[in-house]
């Protein structure tokens, strides 16, 4: 038995883990990895310069590849270290035995001592090779494994199996083929298109939505004004590629405030985007490697009850309700709890039993004495500059904003008001998980989740580590970078890019970067794989339908959600191809996660769901 597996990052790495450990000894197999870049794939390929610098978003101790016992049908286990007891234990062996790897991450090895730190992109593509070769030590003699540092550009059926054809045009036969896809390229849009060909009609430059470790910002100095479109997380790899690559340095002075010492050749940065703001500070870690909140009210039965009393569907704002309802629930036990609180012992037990059948949180707990802290606004929380006065000093007023979101992660994802509550999200995504998957929302009411909700989501909870809120903050007070307000929009005039915001500020440059990952959208995918695949039909679409009869389409392909198969556009299920991870964007929810220990979590769950129904057919 042959099977592909299309992909080395962690979904790869997991099937293909499950297969090896869980195959018959008798019967033989043959597990082949494909990827263009190294064993971990392009987002931690430990071979790009820029990866020693762009830092995890996750903490080295919730960071995984090892199957475990809390894996939901997943087989027997074979647990491992996580990344942080790989750090303490095995990577200084697996270094000094690679010396392919780039002598920093030796230095950042010794830098890496606590559970809550954050790694590197590039060590979690070392662990990642680790892994590999801890696995192919696992291999039986009726077994192989092995990995070619190639793309895939074409996957074809053949008789009951299928021929895949790589960059080269080495064509390959399988059994069994599983596209555990990251994000891919896009074709630019209208926009885009119009950018890129004003920068080279010009003589100024462009950068596309890409992977930020990948563009060239060599030529970039002093004399270059920058105008960032976008304050997600790739907004801060732009940040220290401009920074630090530059030679630039971050210090912390007598009050132990991070102060930035450039070196004179950072070009002027001006960054900004719709909403105006960057990505929430990680609150600082206190949780355990599975520690997981348990919700109160945001429920499996309490969404079964309300998609019950909508006739088969959820109402969008219903569910936002629940969800704003627990953030506030968890939101007051904060306060509850801080040091700031006036309320005795028995009153702080007896508010938080009063909360649990509360239909107001915040009137109950004003009732009961809690009446020092500001009321939980969600609107506000979206839009931080809803009541500001026109006549404001914006940059000072930002610059406080920066300091209080600073603030609030130092007290931890646990205890802090805002870090603490917004990071309940993350552990309750397999509850929204759950909703999406089974169609819980009608197709009009999942287009205002989709609009409504995962912006929302990012927002708060996936933002980077605190320290680069303290980088942004120490340069927007150099004045290397500027921050717009909200409603960024791109113009060009004469031989300039030109960014204006809703307050009528206006800022010109001769560079523009879009700071963000193409789109998950397989009409605008430019993979060849995809590509190939979305023009012979065999990935297609979800259509939805909305109740005027108009529809619109996802942007992931349509599998066969029980098994992972891919369906294809005139809804033939094509058995023993299947497909997993961030291609199915839309069809499924936030997939865009690293494994954690402990907490049945999604790669390692669907890794192994996968794994498994091959080795059923073999």
């Amino acid at each position: 038995m042959q099977v592909a597996i299309i992909g080395a990052g962690p979904r790869g790495l997991s099937v293909a883990e499950r297969l090896i450990n869980l195959a018959d000894d008798k019967k033989q197999l043959d597990v082949q990895i494909y990827d263009p870049y190294a064993i971990g794939g392009r987002v931690w390929d430990p071979f790009i310069q820029q990866n020693q610098l762009f830092l995890m978003n996750t903490v080295i101790e919730q960071i995984t590849l090892f199957n475990d016992e809390s894996i939901e049908n997943g087989g027997k286990p074979l647990p491992g270290p996580n990344m942080f007891q790989w750090l303490e234990n095995e990577a200084e062996t697996f270094l000094t035995a690679h010396t392919e790897f780039d002598t920093q991450y030796r230095h950042e090895m010794l830098t890496l001592t606590q559970p809550g730190d954050f790694s590197s992109r590039g060590m979690m593509g070392i662990y990642a090779a680790w892994y590999f070769d801890w696995l192919t030590r696992r291999v039986r003699s009726n077994h192989t494994l092995n990995f070619t540092k190639q793309a895939v550009s074409h996957v074809k059926p053949i008789g009951s199996g299928f021929q895949l054809e790589l960059a080269d045009g080495t064509p390959i036969l399988a059994d069994y083929v599983v596209m555990a896809l990251g994000h891919s390229e896009n074709q630019l849009n209208e926009e885009e298109t119009f950018f890129q060909n004003f920068a080279h009609d010009h003589q100024l430059q462009y950068v596309a939505p890409t992977h930020p470790a990948e563009a060239d910002l060599s030529s970039f100095n002093a004399n270059d004004s920058i105008i960032i479109r976008g304050l997600g997380l790739s907004f801060f790899d732009y940040l220290i590629a401009l920074t630090v690559e530059k030679g630039g340095q971050f210090i912390r002075d007598d009050t132990q405030e991070l102060v930035y010492k450039p070196s004179g050749r950072e070009p002027h940065v001006v960054a900004g985007s719709r909403r105006g703001f960057p990505l929430h500070a990680r609150g600082v870690n206190q949780k355990l490697a599975s520690e997981l909140y348990q919700p109160q009210f945001f429920t499996l039965p309490a969404l079964d009850a309300l998609r019950a009393t909508g006739n088969g569907h959820i109402i969008y704002a219903d569910f936002e309700k629940l969800v704003v309802k627990e953030l506030t629930y968890k939101y007051l036990l904060n306060a509850i709890d801080s040091t700031n609180s006036d309320l005795t012992y028995d009153q702080a037990e007896a508010l938080k039993k009063a909360l649990l059948t509360s239909d107001n949180l915040t009137a109950t707990a004003r009732k009961f004495g809690l009446d020092n802290i500001a009321a939980f606004d969600i609107d506000l929380i979206r839009n931080p500059a809803r009541d500001l006065p026109d006549d404001v000093d914006y940059k000072a007023w930002f610059i406080d904003y920066l300091t209080a979101d600073i603030q609030d992660a130092r007290l931890g994802n646990k205890q802090a008001p805002f870090a603490g509550t917004f990071d309940i999200l993350r552990d309750m995504r397999d509850r929204v998980r759950y909703v999406v998957e089974r169609d819980y929302f009608s197709a009009d009411e999942y287009e205002k989740f989709l609009n409504r909700f995962n912006p929302l989501d990012a927002f708060v909870s996936v933002g980077p580590p605190l320290e680069r809120i303290e980088q942004l903050r120490a340069l927007v007070k150099a004045g290397v970078f500027e921050v717009t307000a909200a409603g960024i929009n791109i113009t060009t005039i004469n031989d300039e890019f030109v960014a204006r915001d809703i307050r009528n500020q206006a800022f010109h440059g001769n560079v523009l970067i879009e700071a963000r990952l193409g789109a998950t959208n397989l009409s605008i995918s430019h993979n060849p794989l995809i590509v190939n695949l979305r023009d012979n039909g065999t990935l297609t679409q979800p259509i939805r339908t909305r109740s005027n009869g108009s529809t619109y389409k996802l942007g992931a392909a349509a599998i066969d959600r029980q098994t992972f198969e891919v369906v294809n556009s005139v809804g033939e299920t094509i058995h023993h191809l299947y497909m997993y991870g961030i291609t199915l964007e839309g069809l499924k929810w936030f997939g865009t996660v690293i494994p954690r220990p402990g907490v049945n979590t999604l790669i390692l769950r669907e890794g192994a769901w996968i794994a498994e129904r091959i080795l059923a057919h073999s």
